[in-house]
């Protein structure tokens, strides 16, 4: 498995299926794409997300099927993320359930940065499911991963669950329609994140099937698994950064109490190799705020604001540093290219 980011061959259900109905080979597609077809025979193989993303691409344009993504989650079922499908076994409610997927989902895949939040004044709540920004990305791979998204909600929750809006990071393409209909619920184009919103009462509705018995069994080989797929103290923090990032409150302390280990080790653990909490904290943003700024059409200050600034200002200065100009100037240069 070449490259930063991966994902399971579990998430190819359905491509055989499609092009078979198409007429199409999809083996020398894969080829194509750099993954080799084998891995069609087991589900539970690690492949390169990069590859699985240029595979879907490939799909789309040979079989003229744009919304690819909607049409292989007619094949799936919540088991296509293996055994991290397991904690719906273990968990009271709902929101325990979506927690612990989310807390498992590295074993998984390594790209998606998921978590949920529920509106504080409100009764909505939200499950977010962005790319990495440094990880490859299509529009095709997005349309699953919400799918996905909204397939674990209905089984978590035992029946189709209404959603308020679904909201994508990309523009409006040729699958609009298809994407209309599969989520039937308001679409938000060029958002700052992708996230399916939905009735924040679900959270505490109950699981029927909790199979006590079996939980010591289930939550020792989750922590094996992580264990065998986790690289260590700073890609740990990455992931955490990014997470609490999406959920608007990140300090060193949160990112240390999720990965269990005082601020202070967190802090050498870092410095050992030649990092800091900053420099992560940095990273992200620098990465995302290049992402919102070039690939949507949020106002400035609303990208200032995702990016935890009290002050545009302070937004701009940031992102003159990194990139050498105003946020305003790299806008208008990608519509001008783009017109």
């Amino acid at each position: 498995m070449g490259g930063r980011y991966y994902t399971r061959a579990s998430k190819l259900a359905g491509l055989v299926e499609i092009g078979a109905e198409r007429g199409a080979d999809i083996y020398v597609l894969m080829h194509e794409a750099g993954l080799n077809p084998t891995v069609l025979r087991n589900p539970e193989t690690a492949i390169d997300y990069g590859g699985f993303c240029e595979l879907l691409r490939r799909c789309a344009v040979a079989w003229d099927l744009p919304d690819i993504g909607l049409r292989m989650i007619r094949y799936q079922q919540i088991d296509f993320l293996g055994p991290v499908a397991l904690v719906t076994r273990m968990e009271r409610t709902v929101r325990d359930a979506l927690r612990a997927i989310i807390a498992n989902l590295v074993i998984h895949a390594n790209a998606t940065v998921a978590a949920f939040e529920e509106a504080a004044d409100g009764d909505t709540a939200s499950l977010i499911l962005n790319q990495r920004d440094d990880a490859p990305k299509s529009r095709e791979n997005t349309e699953l991963v919400m799918a996905q998204g909204k397939l674990v909600i209905d089984s978590i929750a035992g029946a189709p669950v209404p959603l308020f809006e679904a909201a994508f990071v990309h523009d409006k393409g040729s699958s609009r329609r298809a994407v209309e209909a599969h989520f039937a619920c308001p679409i938000h184009y060029g958002a700052e994140r992708n996230a399916l919103t939905f009735d924040r009462a679900l959270l505490d509705r109950r699981i029927e099937k909790s199979d006590v018995a079996y939980h010591a069994l289930i939550k020792k080989y989750l922590a094996t698994a992580r264990a065998e797929v986790e690289r260590g103290t700073p890609e740990d923090a990455r992931a955490e950064i990014a997470r609490q990032m999406e959920l608007g409150h990140c300090t060193l302390e949160r990112v240390a109490d999720s990965l269990r280990m005082p601020p202070r080790s967190l802090q050498r653990r870092l410095q050992a190799e030649g990092l800091s909490f900053r420099d992560l904290l940095d990273e992200w943003r620098r990465a995302r705020a290049l992402s919102l700024v070039t690939n949507t059409r949020l106002p400035l200050s609303e990208v200032s604001e995702a990016l935890g600034y009290s002050e545009q200002s302070v937004f701009t200065q940031a992102f003159r540093r990194w990139y050498g100009g105003t946020p305003h100037r790299f806008r208008t240069r990608r519509l001008a290219a783009s017109a």
